[in-house]
């Protein structure tokens, strides 16, 4: 989902960033968003049933690597669920050449009933100055709010590239691919573009998966932030 994809690049750019002169930052930092999007995006999916959502996310990092925090939004997942909260912790290693990190989320979706999905992820990301690239796994041993109770293997890719002669703007890639027992398989892909200046973001991106039904057709969804 290229929503949480650009947060979380952002996040560890600046996280990196904070690493590599971290003798003179302080030992904690809070950072977090608030925002709207046109359609709120799970892996292709839209989880707001292609209305728009308002989302935010409040994130406090370590300068050893540890963090921790929480994402929420509102969705329509056709099942009664109107919110989702996701809490999330992970560790990052900056190696310089290459960042690592892993975490783990406590995916809930809240409405007429209250479910619960844990997933594990990992991912090896590198700054090369003209793109970043980034790639990574997930699994969710009990499934998510599509599948509950389905294995997911999630893999993906996504590649970053700062447009020449406007550092504002920044071409964005993804491409995924979710194999699910006992299930058929998606993939999903995203294309599009980022304006970040300061503290706000401007995003507008093309979203499809390979899954037929409604909520999984290709849409172009256009997106804001607000980070502090």
């Amino acid at each position: 989902m290229i929503k949480k994809s650009l947060a979380i690049s952002f996040a560890i750019c600046a996280f990196s960033s904070a690493l590599s002169a971290q003798e003179n930052e302080p030992d904690w930092s809070l950072d977090g968003y608030v925002g709207l999007s046109s359609d709120y995006r799970d892996r292709g999916i839209s989880m707001s049933n292609k209305d728009a959502s308002f989302m935010g996310s409040l994130a406090l990092f370590h300068k050893s690597g540890f963090y921790g925090g929480l994402d929420v939004a509102t969705i329509d997942d056709g099942r009664g669920g109107d919110k989702k909260t996701e809490f999330f912790a992970g560790y990052t290693i900056d190696k310089g050449d290459y960042i690592y990190d892993f975490s783990v989320e406590f995916d809930g979706i809240q409405g007429d009933t209250s479910n619960y999905y844990t997933e594990y992820k990992a991912s090896i990301a590198r700054d090369f100055g003209l793109a970043f690239i980034r790639s990574g796994v997930a699994f969710a041993p009990e499934g998510r709010w599509n599948t509950p109770g389905v294995d997911s293997f999630y893999t993906y890719g996504d590649l970053e590239v700062p447009v020449p002669t406007i550092p504002e703007l920044t071409f964005l890639t993804h491409v995924g691919y979710d194999a699910r027992s006992g299930r058929s398989n998606l993939w999903d892909w995203s294309v599009g573009f980022s304006a970040f200046v300061e503290t706000f973001e401007v995003s507008l991106t093309y979203e499809d998966s390979s899954w037929d039904k409604p909520i999984g057709k290709g849409r172009l969804i256009l997106g804001t932030k607000f980070y502090f």
